[in-house]
């Protein structure tokens, strides 16, 4: 039989609930509950018979998200995939009509521009360029601004046009926005290949010079902004018979720079995936210090190594705010979570029948604990996408047995009156700390009993 439940406040007032209510309301502003480690399988579509993966994921504004990837039939030819987010699942979209840019279209990336979202790639086309980076707008429902955005000529004669393949893409707004990748050189013997860097003002494309960092190659993976003069690209470079060397560089709103970084030096190094919050708050992921550390932090004059407690490299990362911030590890397939002080595991749920697990390959977020993952899975026979959720708790489902009930009514108060005192330290007592603010209060109750009210979808 269930205890009768007091919290021994009976001596509480309304006029002084209002008064602590008051008091402790600017202090616990912007407080948020921790997040689940649930992942939630959600639906994707399979375009192959044999392989499919998804490689990158983004959501706008608005709440439309879009996927990419590919699937592939024996021994055919990859066709490239793209998925729209419909509420519940991913569902295949028409892609649009490419071939009078190219053949063999190719999507490796997506991204989001206010409420924008945006697909590169690159498509085959003839001599003298062979590849073109490819570009598209998913704008109110439909693709436009379809192209291959003209690269500068070759800066030796015979001033041929040049190609390239674009990987990433990211928008600072709908009229500022950044496609990055690798270009052929321009034919002076100072590189075979460069960074790409492809910026588009709402009307029209430029190609801006990055920096040659290797005599041989020079590319760039994947771009992150916070703002229109702190974009920041990586990638790897090498010199002629030399080892690769992680390349990152910056964009202050007028020109890129290199910077130098702990994966220049020793063997083999590069950065595959960055997060760019402020001038002095930027993440990058890749090979560094010799391979001794995947994680490196920049504090606006250095970089510093994080131990992030994963295995190797992350291959995407997340964020809604500098303590919100969620990565993923491929090679043990678990996302990852840094709360402003430290990494944790955050969820990789098994994949019952898998062979093995290719979780995390793109990641997106649109509010806290609202987090998609892309990736794929192998039943050992065929290679299927995957598609992840984690949603925000639902505060009313308090005992977490999937039904909003008068039991997760009473399990609260015997949380909440285990604390003692109003406004006493009770973080480590059940889930009573709703508001994340390590203080169980009246705001907390208060905040339960309007979820209560609401219930869960």
């Amino acid at each position: 039989m269930r205890a009768p439940h007091t919290s021994g406040r009976t001596g509480l007032t309304l006029a002084a609930a209002l008064s602590v209510i008051a008091g402790a309301h600017a202090q616990n502003a912007g407080a948020t509950p921790p997040c689940s480690t649930d992942w939630r399988r959600v639906p994707t579509v399979d375009p192959g018979e044999s392989s499919n993966l998804l490689i990158d994921v983004a959501f706008a504004g608005s709440g439309a998200g879009v996927a990419v990837g590919y699937g592939s039939t024996g021994g055919a030819a990859r066709t490239p995939s793209a998925q729209g987010w419909d509420g519940t699942g991913f569902v295949g979209l028409s892609l649009p009509n490419t071939s009078s840019l190219g053949t063999f279209a190719t999507l490796e990336g997506a991204g989001n521009a206010g409420e924008d979202l945006w697909i590169v790639g690159y498509v085959r086309t003839g001599y003298p360029t062979d590849q073109m980076p490819l570009v598209a707008r998913r704008h109110a429902g439909g693709w436009d601004r379809v192209a291959t955005p003209e690269l500068r000529p070759q800066n030796t004669h015979p001033f041929a046009a040049r190609g390239g393949f674009a990987h990433d893409v990211h928008g600072v707004s709908e009229d500022d926005l950044w496609v990055v990748g690798t270009a052929a050189g321009y034919g002076d013997a100072s590189a075979t290949s460069v960074g790409l860097a492809l910026h588009f003002d709402g009307s029209s494309w430029t190609d801006v010079p990055v920096p040659i960092a290797g005599n041989r190659t020079n590319a760039l993976n994947a771009v992150s902004a916070s703002a229109p003069d702190n974009v920041w690209a990586v990638g790897y470079w090498r010199d002629i018979a030399g080892a690769y060397r992680a390349l990152i560089v910056r964009w202050d709103g007028s020109s890129w720079s290199r910077v130098a970084n702990p994966g220049e030096t020793g063997g083999d190094g590069d950065a595959q995936a960055v997060l760019a919050l402020a001038p002095d708050n930027v993440w990058v992921s890749g090979r560094f210090n010799n391979g001794a550390s995947s994680l490196i932090h920049w504090n606006g004059s250095s970089w510093e190594s994080v131990d992030s407690g994963a295995p190797g490299v992350f291959a995407a990362f997340a964020a809604t705010s500098p303590s919100d911030i969620w990565a993923s590890c491929a090679i043990n397939a678990t996302i990852y979570h840094f709360d402003g002080a430290s990494w944790t595991p955050a969820g990789g749920p098994a994949i019952p029948g898998s062979t093995y697990v290719l979780r995390g390959w793109g990641l997106a977020t649109t509010g806290p604990c609202e987090v998609w993952s892309v990736g794929g899975w192998s039943d050992g026979v065929v290679q299927r996408t995957l598609g992840e959720r984690l949603s925000p708790p639902c505060a009313a489902d308090y005992n977490a047995d999937g039904e909003p009930d008068v039991l997760d009514f009473l399990d609260f108060i015997d949380d909440f009156a285990a604390c003692d005192g109003l406004g006493a330290p009770c973080g480590s007592v059940g889930n009573a700390d709703l508001n994340g603010d390590t203080t169980v209060d009246i705001l907390d109750f208060l905040d339960f009993f309007d979820a209560f009210g609401v219930g869960c979808d």
